[in-house]
Order: structure tokens, then sequence, then C-alpha cells
């Protein structure tokens, strides 16, 4: 009886875990641009200017590694990166996406295989951590608070 309690917790924990989008789910086109426009949250254009501007404004970059027909991460956009709570939380932050398919984005990266992935970096281009996969808000909002005590 004890092992039927201890099953779902491990496979809901599997499914979090392993929830992001694989390199076969995806085709080489144009990824959508993310528009946080109405909680006035600017995201740079590419890479360099991310970096450039997080040394100008001394913030810490987050990159959001996508690709076209990864659901998880139109999700992740819609529902997570949009929820007014953490929108005002990623203003502190410099925000940039990156495209899986596009190797001189993804040379610039630390190694990866799946997508949704968002990279916290410093100016100088240290990696600070990583999350892999979907996260509701207030999920992501505890990691914020976490990543931030670091």
């Amino acid at each position: 009886m004890r092992k039927k309690n201890l099953i779902l917790p491990i496979i809901l924990s599997s499914i979090l875990l392993f929830s992001a989008c694989s390199e076969e789910t995806t085709k080489k086109n144009k990824i959508e641009t993310i528009h946080l426009d109405k909680y006035g949250i600017p995201w740079a254009k590419d890479l360099s200017t991310a970096f450039s501007l997080a040394k100008k404004e001394k913030k810490n970059i987050i990159i959001m590694a996508v690709s076209v027909n990864c659901s998880w991460c139109k999700k992740m956009k819609e529902r997570t990166l949009s929820n007014r709570k953490v929108a005002k939380r990623l203003k502190q932050y410099i925000l940039v996406q990156a495209d899986r398919e596009t190797p001189s984005q993804r040379e610039q990266l630390p190694p990866f295989k799946h997508v949704p992935i968002l990279f916290f970096m410093t100016p100088q281009k240290e990696l600070i951590d990583n999350m892999r996969g979907y996260y509701q808000a207030d999920d992501f909002l505890d990691y914020l608070n976490q990543i931030e005590d670091i």
C-alpha cells in the first residue's frame, strides 16, 4: 500500500522535470518574438546587444532558448512570463531570446539539448544557473527568489 502512495509523486516529478521539447520536435523557421510590451519589459534584439546592455545597466541576463514548434516554449511565454507578477520581477534583468536552430546563437550558450531553457548569466557571460522546461508562474517566482539569493 505504501508503494502506491509514492508512485504518483514520482511520476509527476518526472513529467515536470522532463517537460521540454527535444530537437526532433522543431523545424527550421523564424522564431516568433516574445511580446511583453504591455508590462513595459523590453527584450534585447540579440545576444550581443543583451550583454552590452547588461554591462551598461549592471543587470544580469536571462536568455530563453526556444524553437519554433515547441509547445512548452509557447506556454512558458504566454502563461508564465506574461503573468503580471513575473513580468514585474523580470524588469530586474536584461531579457533576450535565442533560437536553438541558429548556430551563431546556440554557440554563444552553454551546451543544451531541450527547450525551453532559461540561462541566467552575468554581464561577463558567466553562467549563474539554468532552468529547463515549463514552470508555472508561482514556481518561476520561487525560482527567481532562490537564484537571487545565490
